[in-house]
Parts: structure tokens; sequence; C-alpha cells
């Protein structure tokens, strides 16, 4: 379970990624197994995401992909964002370019 675990983990790195993560093995669906999963992927693993069908799972996807690839709606970004304020009008100003190492 570890390994699967570390597996999962590589999908996501920071903050502002998001992923797919498929464990396709009837083993996950058993309890005994499902619990021994870090509580960071029981937390965001519901009950309607397990023991799919192939084609169910691919409808899960696809919807969670056409979600994610919308913009978000301005006032939802308020207080979400990687970048503060400040970095956000700086960028502005400059048209987008970034002005300091970092890409801020």
């Amino acid at each position: 379970m570890r390994q699967a675990a570390q597996c999962i983990g590589r999908v996501i790195r920071s903050k502002a990624d998001y992923g797919i993560m498929v464990l396709a093995d009837r083993r996950y669906v058993r309890a005994d197994k499902k619990t021994k999963l870090p509580p960071w992927i029981l937390t965001n693993l519901s009950e309607g995401q397990v023991d799919l069908d192939t084609d169910m799972a691919m409808g899960i996807a696809r919807s969670f992909l056409r979600e994610m690839s919308k913009p978000l709606p301005k006032d939802s970004q308020v207080g979400t964002a990687l970048l503060t304020e400040e970095d956000v009008r700086r960028r502005a100003q400059t048209g987008g370019e970034r002005d300091d190492p970092l890409g801020f």
C-alpha cells in the first residue's frame, strides 16, 4: 500500500496541480486494504468513486477534466489564488511579464 500511495502522491506535487488517480485493482475495494491508504487520499475518495466499471470511471474522469478546464468565476478566485493581490497588480502593470526571478 505504501508504494501505491507514493505513486498517487506523484500525481499532485503542488497546490496548483490536479490529476486523476486510478486504483484499478479489486483489492482497493476491501476495507482492510483501503484503510491503509493515507488520510489525504481517503478524504478525497467518495463511495461513488469506488468499484466502478471502465465506462463509469471514464465518465467521471471526463467530467472532472471538463470542470477543471473551465475558468473560475472572478468572485470565487478571491482569497484562493496562489498570487497575492500585489502580485496580480504588478503583473497587470508589466503586461504579464515576469519581473522577478521566481516568476511572480
